[in-house]
């Protein structure tokens, strides 16, 4: 990324940092049985880049059916594991659920043993989360309801669940429970730490009564939990963690702001959840960033299956599959939703050299290297207003990029655009020759759909801080030509600042060098 170089310090940074709070910080100042911010980096600085994946093997439709005996699925897990070694992953990030425990205690620390030694297999570690706020109010084990078709994360249960966490007389019970897991395994080194608790939302005194009984239990791991709630909420959980964690799903200005606060705070960072397709977190935009800065990552999703994290939020039932996955990486025979970016995955983790990413050139520039003008309208055209054939004749006339003036991310319009929406149409010349890897190159801010010669090629939601790379759906690839081609484009904005700009890349398939897989 173009502006990646203005934030490669933050790790160093945040090193820095935390020396001077080294002095300052005294025993009294931290829980008992935390760790300094001194220790926690010595833990932190001994590990790899810490990246992979939150996990549920593809038959799980929830985490009560990934891990009670009956429909614990070993062969799967193993398989799914395997591939997330390929990817270069190093770790994953998994759910326990309360339910299991309280239905069965030995059996879930057997279940959680088997899947720590088959993860161990594939020189992979495990982040464990016990306690969660998200989804369907209450657990139940047995047999678990089929995902509605179309619904992202149908299924999805809370731990320990609502009355549970309400009810103070049930907590002697949650108290035994994070005892015995966290005690069962306090000095395996196949667990790498635990996050006590996902997004907690609704009782502080639940969250610090986690961390008291997690460490009465003596782990040799960082204890945490998602930096989450309201702002009592975030200020404790970030007075209680070892290492911090936080979840991001949005475009690399937001986490990049995000990881620099808690840096600011003298210990490591860790985030825990991110990479949402549609809602601007990609791999291309922000795996380089996260191993620049060796944040620990985990993506949400790996293979697509009964979770259906795949669908975006919001999803209504009976819906086709998207053709933009929100999450996950492979289709359950192994094949990935995108080649190109498991290629990138492969490259940024060192699996594969970085040749075996084709290099794109600019095939058509952007605004940024050549004066570029469209026709555009501020007014709503008529339905056709995409198609080649639509005459523009009465459109204004104005020179990319359009958009509001913002220096602190070098946004320099030429033309200014001040309202709600923009169309805009122009024609161009597409080189002769034989390509690949075609994406747009595009700087957008806000939701933005382009068409080429009438076929929708991109559809990017929510914003960007620079150009980024997106695919064109293969309906756009077959219908440009060589010579004269058409593209329209609408963006749309409903707040702060506003921009589009946009080109055309790819690799010459003559230059193209290295693994494909």
């Amino acid at each position: 990324m173009r502006y990646m170089k203005h934030h490669f310090t933050l790790l160093t940074a945040g090193i820095c940092l935390c020396g001077h709070l080294f002095a300052a910080e005294t025993p009294s100042a931290l829980a008992p049985g935390q760790w300094s911010a001194e220790k926690a980096w010595g833990w932190y600085l001994q590990q790899p880049w810490l990246v992979g994946c939150n996990f549920l093997p593809s038959t799980a439709v929830n985490d009560v059916e990934m891990w009670q005996k009956d429909s614990f699925d070993a062969p799967t897990i193993d398989r799914e594991l395997g591939w997330a070694q390929e990817l270069g992953f190093n770790t994953v990030r998994v759910f326990v659920n309360y339910a299991v425990w309280e239905a069965d205690a030995a059996a879930l620390r057997e279940t959680l043993g088997q899947f720590l030694t088959v993860a161990d297999k594939h020189g992979i570690s495990t982040l464990v989360i016990l306690l969660d706020d998200c989804f369907k109010p209450e657990p139940r084990v047995g047999k678990q309801d089929d995902p509605e078709p179309g619904v992202h994360n149908s299924q999805w249960v809370q731990s320990p669940g609502v009355k549970r966490r309400e009810d103070r007389a049930a907590w002697p019970k949650l108290e035994q429970y994070l005892k015995e897991v966290v005690g069962a395994f306090a000095q395996d080194k196949r667990v790498l730490a635990w996050e006590l608790y996902n997004e907690p939302s609704a009782s502080l005194p639940l969250v610090e009564a986690a961390f008291r009984w997690a460490r009465e239990a003596k782990p040799s791991q960082p204890v945490t939990t998602t930096v989450f709630g309201d702002a009592q909420m975030q200020k404790r959980i970030l007075e209680l963690s070892d290492v911090l964690c936080f979840h991001d799903y949005g475009p690399l200005p937001g986490l990049e702001a995000q990881a620099a606060r808690l840096l600011a705070t003298g210990r490591p960072v860790l985030c825990t959840e991110w990479m949402a397709r549609g809602a601007g977190s990609r791999f291309e935009t922000h795996l380089p960033f996260l191993k620049l800065n060796k944040i620990g990552c985990w993506n949400w999703g790996m293979v697509a299956g009964r979770t259906q994290t795949y669908f975006p939020w919001g999803s209504p039932k009976g819906a086709p599959e998207p053709k933009l996955w929100h999450h996950d990486i492979l289709r359950t025979n192994g094949i990935p939703f995108n080649a190109r970016e498991v290629r990138l995955i492969k490259v940024t983790t060192g699996r594969l050299p970085a040749s075996a990413l084709p290099q794109r050139r600019d095939l058509v520039p952007t605004a940024e290297k050549t004066s570029v003008l469209w026709r555009y309208s501020l007014e709503k055209p008529v339905a056709d207003w995409f198609k080649p054939g639509f005459n523009d004749a009465d459109w204004k006339q104005g020179a990319a990029p359009f958009g509001t003036e913002e220096p602190p991310i070098a946004r320099k319009p030429n033309t200014l655009w001040t309202s709600a929406d923009l169309w805009l149409r122009r024609e161009f010349d597409m080189p002769t020759g034989k390509f690949t890897e075609l994406a747009l190159l595009l700087h957008h801010d806000e939701d933005t759909e382009v068409y080429i010669n009438g076929v929708l090629a991109v559809n990017a939601s929510s914003y960007n801080a620079a150009y980024e790379s997106f695919e064109l759906t293969p309906e756009a690839q077959a219908a440009l030509k060589p010579g004269k081609n058409i593209v329209a484009a609408h963006c749309h904005q409903t707040e702060g600042g506003q921009y589009f700009d946009m080109g055309l890349e790819g690799a010459d398939v003559s230059v193209v060098v290295g693994p494909k897989n």
